[in-house]
């Protein structure tokens, strides 16, 4: 007898048939849907606006938007008073229609961010209920409300939770057309594929096809059975509503640039990221393992037992069964979008958010049926090996937040909260009291989530940035002289003076500076910049204020260099 496939069989028969409805009435379905609701806004809403300009990234959009609101140009980005060719134009338009709305402040900057990461839970469970049921998608969705790197991406201003949100319903919708038969979901699929071209460009298709792409391969009996199926999904219709929803935004803005647009966003931006040409984003391989690990606890860990309780057969590798369908398909989500963002050289941390979904999706899969077969082995191993884990996180991050105390004391606290929890959870698992224990971890991620995340952001804008933004508005203040800061700051200082700020990297850059602007001329630097540059630049110098590490610097007095 085979006993792996009568425990696959096992594991297979534990799952009602597609369409049926013994697990959920509608009423449990709206509980539901409004419980979901109910822990992403306390998760996203509560001090969303509270920090002020985080990082580079978080003030891009939100300054390229206000610039393009007070332009009345909503067809080209404008960053420092120039046009900003680096990404399309959805995330402006969000921005700039949250700015009407609520006013030109970080709340509205952020709005679309938090309201895409809840809109993406909301459609994550709503969209798989239908093939795997009431309990794992539930599951599926509390696992990505919990995640750290969902979280903080969610508080910040990006395309990137636009992107993730677009590109899982287009995903979804597209698998349940080779799942369940119906193309009913193919025209609201295709929409958001546009959706998210015009949001990030051609890399959403890429996402896209190494999903159903590769669910397809992995999962067709044959060459034949590929065909048939990949024409359910009615390519050139799906052709057809892409060109239609992102087209007319590419040519207009190829016009109006001339073509800059065109050449710079798709032969620099997306050829040069891919193949590493931007040296500040090219990274190791080994870069994503940390944020791998610790974007999302716990989920992430706790599924690497999930092969021996979730693996279908060989021979049930084309089964028709929903779940296992689901299963194939989010592995290959998974490890083909980590996949393409390993082999391309530009790295960022929040470049893995598109990983969240499966990930979530396969958790309430593994969770569900370790529930239901009562195999307290396959998750109990995560309590030793995760307390262990974050005892040796505590000494790492004290030495990592060293300059930083209080940042430190939050990371320590969040790290010990981690820990407590998973020794509560591993405790009940171990008296057999697996559901109590699932249910704690899942209470005890939330909560440490939901607490810490944004209590480590506003302290990490009042360690790095509230001086800056203070020192800024001082500046502007002060007369209408002009004003230098490290490139990284621009957009930060530009959204906060109102005005074109002078960009320097080098001492060169300084003498431009002075040479070819008005008057009395002042810069913002961190402390380590004005040691550097204080013996190069040139004429009388005075630091007018400090705010923590940066310091509001006058020059003036013509030098050799700037007559």
């Amino acid at each position: 007898m085979n006993t792996h496939s009568s425990s696959s069989d096992q594991r297979e028969a534990l799952v009602p048939a597609y369409g049926a409805r013994s697990d959920s009435p509608s009423g449990t379905f709206r509980m539901s849907i409004g419980a979901l609701l109910f822990l992403s806004a306390l998760m996203y809403f509560p001090a969303l606006g509270a920090p002020g300009i985080l990082n580079t990234t978080d003030s891009y959009y939100a300054e390229a938007a206000r610039e393009m609101l007070n332009r009345g140009d909503f067809i080209t980005p404008y960053l420092n008073f120039a046009p900003y060719y680096f990404k399309p134009i959805l995330t402006y338009w969000l921005i700039i229609a949250s700015y009407l709305a609520f006013g030109i402040n970080t709340f509205a900057s952020r709005l679309p961010s938090a309201l895409s990461c809840i809109a993406t839970v909301i459609a994550l469970y709503a969209l798989t209920r239908k093939y795997i049921g009431q309990k794992p998608a539930l599951l599926s969705a509390l696992a990505l409300v919990s995640m750290p790197l969902f979280a903080v991406v969610g508080h910040i201003s990006l395309p990137d939770t636009q992107l993730v949100l677009l590109v899982t319903i287009t995903n979804l919708l597209l698998l349940g057309t080779l799942i369940g038969g119906s193309s009913r979901g193919l025209i609201p699929a295709y929409v958001c594929l546009g959706l998210a071209v015009l949001c990030k460009g051609p890399l959403a298709i890429a996402f896209v096809a190494t999903c159903v792409g590769g669910f397809l391969l992995v999962s067709s009996a044959s060459f034949n059975d590929f065909k048939q199926r990949f024409f359910l999904l009615k390519p050139w219709l799906g052709l057809a509503i892409l060109f239609a929803v992102a087209l007319p935004w590419f040519v207009a803005i190829h016009i109006v640039s001339n073509g800059v647009f065109t050449q710079f966003f798709f032969i620099q931006q997306n050829f040069g990221r891919l193949s590493g040409q931007f040296q500040s984003h090219n990274l190791p391989v080994w870069f994503y393992v940390p944020y791998l690990v610790g974007g999302f606890l716990p989920w992430l860990p706790i599924l690497l037992s999930a092969p021996a309780v979730l693996r279908p057969d060989k021979e049930k590798r084309t089964s028709k069964n929903p779940r296992v369908q689901l299963t194939i398909a989010s592995c290959c989500w998974l490890f083909g979008t980590l996949a393409l963002l390993t082999v391309s050289s530009s790295k960022v941390a929040h470049y893995l958010l598109p990983i969240a979904p499966p990930i979530a999706i396969l958790t309430g899969l593994y969770l569900e049926t370790v529930l239901k077969l009562g195999r307290r082995r396959f998750i109990l191993w995560v309590a030793p090996a995760m307390a262990i884990g974050g005892v040796a996180c505590l000494f790492v991050l004290a030495k990592v937040f060293d300059s930083s105390p209080d940042l430190r004391v939050i990371a320590l606290t969040f790290v010990a909260m981690q820990i407590a929890g998973y020794i509560a959870y591993g405790a009940f698992v171990y008296l057999s009291r697996l559901k109590t224990g699932v249910i704690l971890l899942y209470a005890w991620s939330i909560l440490a989530t939901g607490l810490m995340v944004p209590v480590a952001l506003q302290q990490t804008y009042r360690e790095g940035n509230e001086g800056f933004q203070f020192l800024v508005k001082k500046a502007t203040q002060l007369d209408s002289g002009s004003l230098a800061v490290r490139s990284n700051e621009c957009p930060a200082a530009v959204y906060y003076g109102g005005k074109k700020v002078y960009e320097v990297e080098s001492p060169q850059d300084c003498y431009q500076f002075l040479a070819t602007t008005k008057g009395p001329h002042y810069f913002i630097f961190d402390s380590k910049t004005v040691e550097l540059l204080r013996p190069v630049l040139p004429g009388y110098q005075r630091v007018i204020k400090s705010e923590g590490k940066w310091n509001l610097l006058m020059v003036d007095g013509p030098t050799e260099q700037t007559k």
